[in-house]
């Protein structure tokens, strides 16, 4: 029997003994997936991770009937049975005759379009109503779940435990899917929170928030049917799932997130803190935030580096892991000032948004400011370099207008990201002095590009005509200009922006970081 084999086998209807029109696969890290038409077939793949150990078919049948009977509690109706794959004379069939050569957890196809991960993708309607019942439903699962209680206190250490394993897992992946310096800005930023936080971790043991719960609670693990069916709980690995009851609520925060659906995410935490009387603060939340994230970019890496599976899929698995680790290392953040400057065209706005998506923080973009400031003149607009809505006095009431609001956001506690060219002295350094009033930091970001990429990129979008920059090739050079250079003096963080976008921010969110801990 071969792997190549029975996945042949696995995708021919005729191999099921129910009729099937046709058979799809997908794959985790460490799962095979079969999707009949109404059933669906789960097999492990045969590896050992550390954290898991799949390499013998007594194991993977072991947890085969770990997987069915630990789901049972969560989606008692989707779950069905465990089958065996046999095999004689080269034939397969599930639950047949001959050699037993694999073992399968046998669910029930939930509806594709009721799966929240869908929902979110079709911008569904009514999800923040979902969200509510959603949560509804979490707290009686969680409530549900008696307390662990160890001989001794046990959970800070484990948690201590889980971090190291975590930074030797994805030590490899340090300058693919992790920035460089990813793992020392993590060091400096969870002995800091130990230091401040370890009696916190202690206290969530004594009073019963350590349970034994679903482990691994994200949008695709979740289908809004009635009632809700929350499947594929972490099977593998005790201390995956005796977490803490906040560990499993910022996981799925966490996620939406990730998603770009803050607004759930906030409806799902109002909902949630509506219904239990137990206390999350805001620092708890981002501890296990940052260690969720950390744990998506660590498994999508995984996938990213399995010589077995296609190119598309293992290219999809690094993007998706650099934006799980970007948002890990954006909650790590303090509260700051950040300015993205540099010349049109050499990419300030896509690295903004991707900042900001990362940090939740505010976005200050000049384009959008200006033209708000300036009656009518929304549309693209023709005026030569520095004049019109350009003119030195609009362009000092709109830097002006743009330290007024974020020195409002800074009071508050609030990160700012700044999208401007910063192209004076004079608007970086009366930048820098609000940041200083609000005692906080101030990153200047410069950005730059080879000339012809840029104007390369200006063109393209002067072409498509979707942008409210009015940036264009004419205007490159006399920009260029009147820049006015930026000192070592600045500390400013140098971004060559010809890389892809998701590294581009990693190394910006590192380069705040290890400022933030120097």
């Amino acid at each position: 029997m071969t792997t190549t084999a029975l996945h042949q086998a696995l995708l021919t209807p005729r191999t099921y003994p129910h009729p099937t029109t046709h058979v799809e696969f997908q794959e985790t890290h460490i799962s095979r997936l079969y999707l009949t038409d109404q059933y669906v077939y789960k097999l492990k793949k045969s590896l050992d991770l550390g954290f898991l150990d799949f390499t013998t078919l007594d194991q993977r049948h072991h947890y085969c009937k770990e997987e069915l009977r630990l789901n049972s509690r969560y989606a008692p109706d989707t779950y069905l049975t465990v089958v065996t794959i046999n095999c004689a004379d080269g034939h397969y069939t599930i639950n047949g005759a001959g050699e037993v050569v694999e073992y399968a957890v046998m669910m029930k196809r939930l509806p594709r379009e009721r799966m929240l991960d869908d929902l979110i993708e079709n911008d569904a309607p009514h999800l923040a109503a979902e969200m509510v019942r959603l949560a509804g439903q979490l707290v009686d699962f969680h409530q549900a779940a008696p307390p662990v209680h160890p001989p001794a206190p046990v959970f800070c250490s484990t948690m201590r435990g889980n971090w190291r394993e975590n930074i030797t897992q994805t030590r490899p992946y340090l300058g693919t899917t992790l920035p460089a310096c990813g793992i020392r800005c993590l060091r400096f930023w969870l002995a800091n929170f130990y230091r401040h936080h370890r009696r916190v971790l202690r206290q969530r043991e004594q009073s019963g928030f350590i349970r034994e719960l679903h482990g691994d609670l994200h949008a695709e693990h979740i289908c809004l049917t009635d009632p809700i069916q929350i499947y594929d709980c972490i099977e593998f690995n005790l201390r995956f799932r005796q977490i803490d009851i906040a560990d499993e609520l910022a996981f799925l925060i966490m996620d939406l997130e990730y998603r770009d659906r803050a607004d759930l995410a906030n409806a799902l935490l109002a909902a949630y803190q509506h219904k239990v009387t137990m206390e999350l603060t805001a620092e708890l939340l981002r501890f296990y935030r940052v260690y969720r994230a950390w744990v998506r970019g660590k498994v999508e890496s995984f996938l990213s580096a399995d010589r077995d599976v296609p190119d598309a899929v293992r290219n999809r698995a690094s993007q998706r892991a650099r934006r799980y680790f970007n948002l890990a290392l954006g909650d790590m953040c303090q509260p700051s000032l950040v300015l993205v400057s540099g010349l049109m065209g050499v990419g300030k706005s896509t690295l903004a948004r991707s900042l900001t998506r990362s940090s939740r923080a505010l976005l200050l973009r000049s384009d959008q400011i200006r033209k708000g400031l300036v009656v009518n003149s929304r549309d693209t607009n023709k005026s030569a370099f520095g004049a019109g809505i350009y003119s030195d006095s609009i362009s000092e009431l709109t830097y002006r207008h743009m330290r007024e609001l974020a020195g409002t956001a800074l009071a508050k506690g609030q990160t700012v990201i700044v999208d401007a060219s910063f192209s004076r002295r004079a608007e970086r350094d009366a930048f820098r002095d609000e940041a200083r009033r609000h005692r906080l930091p101030c990153h200047l970001l410069h950005l730059h590009c080879r000339s012809k990429v840029a104007l390369q990129r200006l063109a393209a979008r002067h072409r498509a005509g979707t942008d409210i920059s009015d940036g264009r090739p004419e205007l490159y050079r006399q920009q260029r200009e009147h820049f006015e250079p930026i000192s070592p003096a600045e500390n400013p963080v140098e971004i060559e922006t010809n890389d892809d976008n998701e590294k581009l921010v990693g190394q910006a969110l590192c380069a705040i970081l290890e400022g933030q801990y120097r």
